[in-house]
């Protein structure tokens, strides 16, 4: 299922049965199956009689594309934090545990909505928003298990022996802590897409050629009674998504424990 959705954020728009833009009121609001002049709706058309089967596939490459660039950004952000300070310990430590419970704190989807609604909507501060997300989490982990494997003889045997600090946290302790960061940036990256899928249905996206999931939740929304094909196709495209995600990296966390 995730091989499918890589699949389809690299070609969605050339994998779409139909122009995703093209608009046709005459076959507004068809369900799922409807046959036109243009070709056969699959998933039905939405209010302006856009394909949503060509709408699903060609929303998928900005949203899995900027959820991939924020958790990547958040997670090399969070894990450095952890590590140093983590290896340094003292009051680098007791800050950074300071600065993540007061992000913890703060409800983080107004705060998502704060800063795009003043800044404006963009492709790069959604993604910096997004990172703004995913970094706390994964400091706070590598953080604790950096200050458990520095206790450890080993690492202590090469301080002794004089040592580098950067091929002890990178030689030593990053491969001991590797495997949480890998589970932890898998599990961001789910909460990524959901964000920015909540950001595209209030309408504070990246502008693009064409719309989100969220966008296209946000426009159905009107039409649950009439045409619930409209939300339920992206709604579950994004279950889906985060879903196998989700799953793998359950799978990948199980499977390192037991090594």
């Amino acid at each position: 299922m995730l091989a499918a959705f890589a699949v389809i954020t690299v070609a969605g728009d050339k994998l779409a049965p139909m122009d995703p833009g093209a608009q046709h009121l005459r076959g507004r609001l068809l369900p799922p199956g409807s046959r036109t002049a243009t070709g056969s709706h699959l998933f039905g058309t939405d209010a302006l009689g856009r394909d949503v089967w060509s709408l699903v596939l060609a929303g998928a490459q900005t949203i899995v594309v900027q959820a991939a660039l924020a958790v990547v950004i958040g997670t090399a952000v969070g894990a450095l934090l952890g590590l140093y300070c983590g290896y340094r310990g003292g009051r680098l430590g007791d800050l950074l545990i300071l600065l993540t419970n007061l992000q913890l704190s703060f409800p983080f989807f107004l705060l998502a909505l704060a800063v795009v609604g003043i800044l404006g909507a963009s492709f790069w501060l959604v993604v910096f928003v997004v990172a703004l997300a995913s970094w706390v989490e994964i400091a706070r982990v590598v953080h604790i298990e950096t200050r458990e494997v520095c206790q450890l003889e080993y690492i202590l045997a090469v301080r002794v022996m004089r040592g580098s600090g950067l091929r002890i946290v990178f030689r030593h302790i990053l491969p001991n802590v590797a495997s949480s960061i890998l589970v932890l940036g898998a599990l961001a990256f789910g909460n990524a897409i959901v964000i920015i899928s909540g950001l595209g249905f209030i309408g504070l996206s990246a502008p693009s050629s064409s719309p989100g999931w969220g966008e296209i939740l946000s426009d159905g929304r009107d039409y649950m009674a009439s045409a619930w094909w409209i939300t339920i196709t992206p709604g579950i495209a994004i279950f889906l998504l985060v879903l196998s995600v989700n799953i793998i990296s359950e799978a990948v966390r199980d499977h390192l424990a037991s090594q």
